[in-house]
């Protein structure tokens, strides 16, 4: 019986991004084996749990290497598909460490952090990628400067794109009007006020410190800044809220269990990333018809293309303009249908061969 292995930084990637393919692997009578930070459970799925760091050099992640090493080595799986940087660069240098040639590294990047600037970051990001490109059977990306940066040092020995891994648009159905005002009233908001909305981990990548620095040099009064959320920052950002004047009008959820109601509430999402791959929140908003804002970054600048404004990273000032002319939306943004799981989908399977195991 063939046996596909699947790893991760997260045991959360899998139930956000690939529940699907597993189920369709399963169908075909392929054993899947699973392998992140974290519990998954899934009928039919054999799961190891890893101790991945998110520092890259962390030596915690060497032992990871050689933990997935021993496991390529024990099941001769047949593929191994890694997702995103760390798990990518561990779960590939695993199956070179484990000597077993017959299984064919399939790595999807959701997204390099890094540019290719030839910054400090870049080089020791690209040295690593370098190390396991002649492993790399097939490379997966999903934006054009990942494209660029992957063909011009060849990261990979076929180079497919994706529209991503698919949205399940089940999961964002419409909301009645009474939901809408019952959720505004709870967010604070008045008649009128403009919602703004951020959705993600509190993290230096993400950079909500720049939305809430925009917010103190609004001029406008009538708005709620919503953020979503946890993550190492979420308390440092509550305090710069505080001390900018501006806590207020923004309100901070935590993790929340009602994203949909919240897209199809707020009139804006904002995103202030440094680094994306396609990034799903962005995903979510347009297909929930909200207006977006978004740092011109790659990933964000392929969404916000004739859909949404886009503002130079880090460019506080900018943003905050944009910011100050926003209204309620007329839910006019929209979500092309090629992003949406049921389309995306028919494309992966056949272009991350899973097809072909």
């Amino acid at each position: 019986m063939k046996k596909v292995l699947m790893v991760a930084s997260e045991s959360s990637h899998f139930r956000n991004f690939h529940v699907p393919y597993i189920e369709y692997l399963l169908k075909k009578d392929i054993e899947v084996y699973t392998a992140a930070n974290g519990v998954f459970e899934h009928e039919g799925v054999v799961h190891t749990e890893l101790g991945f760091r998110k520092k890259i050099t962390s030596p915690a992640n060497i032992k990871v290497i050689f933990k997935l090493a021993s496991l390529i080595k024990k099941e001769r799986f047949d593929a191994v598909y890694t997702n995103s940087t760390l798990a990518g660069i561990a779960g590939r240098m695993a199956a070179k460490v484990s000597g077993v040639k017959s299984a064919e590294c399939r790595h999807i990047c959701h997204g390099y952090l890094f540019n290719d600037d030839g910054s400090k970051r870049s080089r020791v990001y690209l040295a690593c990628e370098k190390l396991v490109r002649k492993r790399t059977a097939l490379l997966a990306v999903m934006n054009r400067e990942d494209l660029e940066i992957a063909q011009k040092y060849k990261l990979g020995r076929e180079i497919v794109f994706l529209d991503g891994m698919g949205l399940d648009t089940k999961k964002f159905p419409e909301v009645s009007e009474n939901d809408v005002a019952a959720q505004r009233k709870e967010l604070g908001a008045d008649n009128g006020d403009t919602l703004f909305l951020c959705v993600g981990e509190f993290s230096a990548r993400k950079n909500q410190s720049a939305i809430i620095e925009a917010c103190s040099r609004l001029k406008r009064t009538d708005y709620r800044m919503v953020f979503a959320g946890q993550g190492d920052l979420l308390e440092q950002c509550r305090q710069q809220a505080r001390e900018r004047g501006v806590g207020d009008r923004l309100v901070f959820l935590g993790q929340s269990k009602k994203v949909n109601l919240l897209y199809r509430t707020c009139d804006c999402l904002i995103s202030a990333s440094r680094f994306e791959g396609l990034p799903f929140n962005v995903l979510e908003a347009l297909y929930c018809h909200e207006d977006i804002i978004v740092s011109d970054v790659k990933g964000n600048n392929d969404l916000a293309e004739d859909m949404g404004k886009v503002y130079p990273y880090n460019d506080v000032e900018r943003l905050a303009e944009l910011m100050e002319c926003a209204e309620p939306t007329k839910r006019r943004s929209s979500l092309p249908e090629r992003y949406w799981l049921e389309n995306a989908f028919r494309e992966n399977v056949t272009r991350l061969k899973y097809d072909q195991i």
